[in-house]
């Protein structure tokens, strides 16, 4: 393949320095989206925390927060047009260093608030007590893995004790339901970590039924199981996807595990789909010939799978080697290859790293 003349060697990602210079609110809005029955409103760009297994927390940095003054002109505008509702969108919601201020502008507005997830390290009585408050029905939290050893490897350093609280505060401000993500297939994961999700849920129920100060009764807990997909750039780009065929046995043992449970609900994705994803964020130029000729087939994947003469195991599960080109190192991110491998080599030996990639 001969390069374009004129393009350049490296490609530098540009970065906007100043959030408060841009309104960054959805400006389409339809009833056939996801969050189509709320405004949604960006609070900032980029994470502090660095888990090891997310592309957000690595290409988005450093962390740039919207001032309270900026967001203040936003809501009010929001209000003034009719909005009824508002969702908070950021990587780290919870971080965000004026929070309590923010949701004061919310509420003094008269809207209703709605944030997608929730550190449960990050939960203060102030927060949950303005969610309540705010109509918001269901809390969210991403323990994203059952024990906390794995949770020490991809680098979520959350405790159990933490997500007790996190019951806890669900109960004591009325919030009827509680919603947990989860991720199977990451890196060092055994069965034991598996089996640890349906017992985790039975612990989380033990705290959460009571009855709030309202005298009502616990929802639904549910568990949402989503699937690892290494994405590039972060320092599980070198891990190997763990395969349909293993993530749907997976599923399976979470399934039998809260099957005894009334009021546990478990969402997942399908594994195929899964699989897919990682063919398309792992696969290089070559990888192009199978997304055209399932644009042939009308998006049929699956049959575009079958008749593309490509190799999806050489790009989804397979580890890479330390010193394999990737497809994507031509991109320049503002991470460097050095620190995402010394993570990589940290999250292996289990050592959840306290500072950021180099």
């Amino acid at each position: 393949m001969t390069p374009r003349g004129g393009a350049p060697a490296i490609v530098t990602k540009r970065r906007l320095r100043n959030v408060n210079a841009f309104e960054t609110i959805a400006t389409v809005k339809t009833p056939n989206a996801e969050y189509g029955h709320m405004a949604l409103l960006e609070v900032g760009k980029g994470c502090g925390r660095g888990c090891r297994f997310c592309l957000e927390g690595q290409v988005y940095r450093p962390v740039r927060h919207r001032s309270v003054e900026a967001l203040r002109a936003t809501v009010s505008e929001l209000a003034a047009s009719g909005e009824k509702r508002v969702g908070l969108v950021g990587a780290c919601v919870s971080d965000y260093p004026w929070i309590g201020d923010l949701l004061g502008v919310v509420e003094e507005a008269g809207l209703e608030l709605s944030i997608s997830s929730l550190r449960a390290d990050s939960l203060t009585p102030e927060l949950v007590a303005s969610l309540a408050r705010g109509g918001h029905r269901t809390l969210t939290i991403a323990p994203e893995a059952g024990t906390e050893r794995l949770r020490q490897v991809i680098r979520k350093s959350i405790s159990d004790e933490q997500l007790y609280t996190a019951c806890d505060l669900v109960r004591r401000y009325g919030i009827p339901n509680l919603k947990c993500y989860f991720m199977i297939g990451q890196p060092t994961e055994t069965r034991a970590d598996v089996e640890a999700i349906p017992d985790l849920a039975r612990r989380l129920l033990e705290r959460l039924r009571v009855p709030d100060s309202s005298g009502r009764p616990f929802g639904r807990l549910t568990l949402s199981i989503s699937s690892f997909v290494p994405k590039p750039w972060t320092p599980f780009q070198w891990a190997a996807f763990d395969g349909a065929g293993s993530l749907g046995e997976k599923l399976d043992i979470i399934k039998r595990g809260v099957r005894r449970f009334a009021n546990v609900r478990v969402l997942h994705e399908n594994p195929r789909e899964a699989a897919l994803q990682a063919l398309l964020a792992r696969g290089d130029r070559r990888v192009s010939d199978f997304v055209e000729l399932a644009a042939r087939l009308d998006g049929d994947w699956k049959r575009a799978l079958r008749e593309w003469d490509g190799d999806p195991e050489l790009y989804t599960t397979r580890e890479r080697p330390p010193d394999e080109r990737l497809p994507w190192d031509h991109f320049e991110v503002g991470v460097k290859k050095t620190g995402l491998l010394r993570e990589w080599d940290k999250a292996l030996a289990g050592v959840a790293a306290l500072v950021g990639v180099a």
